[in-house]
């Protein structure tokens, strides 16, 4: 792997990783993709992030909505899709149902086209947290990124500048702004900071 196409790998997984989907309301997907990537967090053996699917709008304009879903085997429910407030889905982990070439099954408000999203991103809960406590989370999704930028190409992801914070409810903010930002000299300090419930990001 070159530094240019690992450099857009990064760029990728720290914002979206995007993948055409059908023009309809409801969307079908192979359960396979997804498992793929659940199994390369668990090998990865991080405790503070995670890669968050989503569905985005083609045209960039937000995310599209996700009504309901399901994990289906043929004609059989074989799980829930759960959507996050902050528009996030998540998928039961089931090697059984990879075996099985389960269908992840969406039913969509928009009938636009829609994407789907990938981010290496922790989910925190409303509370105190100290700062060293927050770098532990920068540290885990340096690692995670540098599991899913594989061999040789870990050796050369980038370093991050920081954490980006952002509201996990809607229209919410973070100590008055939409998003925060810290800087790793302020992860270095010893403070704790009362947060709403977050959702992290990796700060190139």
């Amino acid at each position: 792997m070159n530094i240019r196409h690992l450099i857009v790998l990064c760029a990728a997984l720290s914002g979206t990783l995007t993948v055409p989907m059908l023009h309809a309301q409801t969307l079908e997907l192979d359960y396979s993709g997804f498992y793929k990537y659940m199994a390369k967090v668990k090998k990865a053996k991080v405790d503070n992030a995670e890669l968050g699917f989503y569905l985005s709008q083609h045209d960039g304009k937000g995310l599209c909505t996700i009504e309901s879903g399901v994990v289906r085997v043929d004609d059989e429910v074989r799980g829930q899709v759960t959507v996050l407030p902050h528009g996030q889905f998540t998928l039961p982990e089931d090697k059984e149902l990879d075996l099985d070439k389960a269908k992840v099954v969406l039913e969509v408000l928009e009938e636009s086209q829609c994407n789907i999203s990938i981010q290496i991103q922790s989910n925190l809960a409303a509370g105190e947290i100290k700062m060293s406590e927050l770098r532990l989370v920068e540290d885990d999704m340096y690692r995670l990124l540098q599991k899913m930028a594989g061999w040789p190409g870990k050796y050369f992801v980038p370093k991050l500048q920081g954490i980006k914070l952002n509201p996990a409810e809607p229209n919410g903010s973070v100590q008055g702004q939409t998003q925060l930002k810290l800087s790793q000299a302020q992860l270095g300090e010893d403070k704790t900071l009362n947060l709403p419930a977050l959702r992290i990001t990796p700060w190139f």
